[in-house]
C-alpha cells in the first residue's frame, strides 16, 4: 500500500529535504568563501545536490508526476549514484575524523579543520542513503503502478 501523497509524513519529508538543500547551500558558501575550508565546503555542496535529488523525487511523487519525469532506468541510475556517493562519503568521513583525532587537530582555526570536513562528509552519506532508499522505493512504485502488464 502506497502512502498518501498529501499525508503529514510526505510534508515532513519535503520539509526535511528542503532544509537539507538550504543548509547545504549555506554551508558551501560559508565554509568555502568565508572560512576557506574547501573540504567542508565541497562536501556540503555534494550534500546539497543529493538533498535536492531527494526533494525533487518527493515533489514529483506528491504531484503525481513521477512517471512523467522518470523511468525505472533513471531511478536505478540515481540509486547507483547514491551508492557511489555513499561509498565515497563513508571513506572520507572515516579519513577526516581519523586524521583529526590522530593528529590531535583542534576545530579552530576553521580553515584547517578536518573535523568539519568529516561532519559534512557524514551529512553527504546521510543524503546518499536517502537517495538510495527513495530512488529504490519510487522505482518499485513506478514498476507496480505504471507497468503495462
Amino acid at each position: 500500500m502506497t502512502e498518501n501523497n498529501t499525508s503529514c509524513s510526505m510534508k515532513l519529508k519535503i520539509f526535511s529535504a528542503g532544509l537539507g538543500v538550504i543548509l547545504g547551500c549555506i554551508a558551501f558558501f560559508v565554509f568555502t568563501f568565508q572560512f576557506g575550508n574547501y573540504h567542508a565546503g565541497l562536501w556540503a555542496l555534494l550534500s546539497c545536490a543529493l538533498a535536492s535529488i531527494v526533494l525533487h523525487q518527493h515533489l514529483l511523487y506528491k504531484n503525481l508526476q513521477l512517471q512523467e519525469w522518470h523511468t525505472e532506468s533513471s531511478l536505478t541510475a540515481l540509486r547507483n549514484l547514491g551508492l557511489l556517493t555513499g561509498l565515497a562519503s563513508t571513506v572520507a568521513s572515516v579519513y577526516y575524523i581519523y586524521t583529526a583525532v590522530s593528529e590531535h587537530q583542534p576545530t579552530y582555526p576553521i580553515k584547517d579543520s578536518y573535523l568539519l570536513g568529516g561532519v559534512w562528509a557524514f551529512m553527504t552519506w546521510k543524503w546518499s542513503i536517502g537517495t538510495i532508499y527513495y530512488s529504490h522505493k519510487y522505482k518499485t512504485i513506478l514498476a507496480r503502478e505504471y507497468s503495462l502488464f
